[in-house]
């Protein structure tokens, strides 16, 4: 989140200007420890262009960002300089101008002395995964950042890999959904309004289902427009309180989370991320309290992402992450993952606990897809059938009606 805040710094200037921070609490202390005394600070809300810009920057896609760390390590362990594994990447893309200008940018600011990952946060073609700039800041300051880029490279392969399997599942359900829509918008607007004709002409009372479709028939022949309309100001409305909003995107995330088979999903889905990203931070000698609030940045849900970030304030202070995961009020995420880093914190092998838990997660989840989609499918199936029927049922009864008279 942005807060904006006003205030004065060490040498008494004055300023105005916004911080990102999970939570306020989190944004004070950061301006602390810059030596900031700020008078006021509130949560920054976007204006409506705001939010068009940051939808129109481009994020590098992910199997790109992939191959791109996979490349960048293998250089810098052959003992190339970052300057000309850079510049080997830059010119590997000259097919592609946008590519190859942010690779220009990258050398250019490393050569006025920024860090890779200051580098990478201060070029403006490319949005990138904020836990991946952060987790670069800290591999450069140890050291280990060939290390690090190979594994975010493996880590951002398996994300892209899960994110494809599920696009592909989805594929048939989505084709469903779209075919039956567009097969009961015809009956509703053309089909039904010209049997409706030859009724008329017979002038016998209509059942009343009859009635009912006739009339829903005609509301959609002469609002559909309105409809339409109305479902695209709800759309951008949603999306535009989603990205302004945190109060009302936690809330969203909370109802998902509560939702039969999705909330579970979404769970697994999210500790799956959770583990794959700490275990990767915890072997490259990464502090604890850094790996949990870089892990969390990764989780799609903001309850499970608030959850984590007051788990690592109590750890802070000195509490053990499990201990702290079981005192966190709210939300109470699946008690075999707490019960299982009890263990590696016991053994002192969290990492390998971590990387365990992951394989585990990625696979329930691929099995919970799977169950929800079997079941998705032919419900789909049933209820669009359904509603055909209804309405095919509803057009008969007066012809039946007709012949028994």
């Amino acid at each position: 989140m942005e807060f904006y805040y006003k205030g004065l710094d060490s040498t008494g200037t004055s300023l105005s200007a916004t911080i990102e921070a999970s939570t306020l609490d989190e944004a004070k202390k950061k301006l602390k420890a810059q030596g900031i005394l700020f008078s006021n600070i509130s949560q920054h809300q976007q204006t409506f262009f705001g939010v068009l810009s940051a939808f129109q920057q481009k994020a590098l896609p992910t199997s790109q960002l992939a191959t791109m760390s996979r490349d960048l390590a293998v250089y810098l362990n052959a003992g190339i300089p970052l300057v000309r594994s850079l510049t080997l990447l830059k010119h590997q893309n000259r097919n592609h101008p946008r590519v190859e200008r942010f690779f220009e940018t990258l050398i250019t600011h490393i050569q006025e002395g920024k860090s890779f990952a200051q580098a990478l946060e201060s070029q403006e073609h490319y949005t990138l995964p904020v836990f991946y700039t952060g987790t670069l800041k800290i591999s450069e300051d140890r050291g280990i950042l060939a290390e690090v880029l190979n594994e975010l490279s493996s880590y951002l392969m398996l994300q892209e890999k899960i994110k494809k399997q599920l696009s592909q599942a989805l594929v048939y359900p989505s084709f469903i959904i779209v075919v039956s829509l567009l097969m009961i918008s015809f009956m509703l607007t053309v089909v039904v309004p010209k049997i409706t004709a030859i009724f008329e002409t017979t002038g016998q009372a209509l059942p009343p289902l009859t009635q009912w479709i006739i009339t829903l028939a005609h509301f959609f022949a002469a609002y559909w427009f309105v409809m339409a309309l109305g479902l695209l100001i709800a759309a951008g409305f949603f999306s535009y309180k989603m990205a302004t909003s945190y109060e009302f995107k936690k809330a969203i995330h909370a109802t998902i989370l509560k939702l039969p088979i999705v909330g579970k999903m979404v769970e697994t889905g999210d500790l799956a991320r959770f583990c794959t990203i700490a275990s990767l931070l915890m072997r490259s000698g990464i502090p604890m309290v850094n790996t949990i609030k870089l892990s969390c940045i990764t989780l799609s849900s903001e309850v499970i992402k608030e959850l984590f970030d007051r788990a690592s304030a109590k750890v802070v202070e000195g509490s053990s992450l499990s201990k702290a995961l079981s005192q966190t009020q709210g939300y109470q995420i699946d008690d075999s993952f707490i019960e299982a880093i009890a263990i590696g914190e016991e053994t002192s092998e969290v990492a390998s606990m971590l990387d365990h838990l992951s394989a585990f997660y990625i696979d329930t989840n691929k099995d919970k897809i799977t169950l929800f989609l079997s079941v998705l499918e032919p419900s789909l199936m049933l209820i669009i059938g359904g509603i055909i029927g209804v309405m095919v049922t509803a057009m008969l009864l007066p012809i039946f009606s007709l012949n028994l008279g």
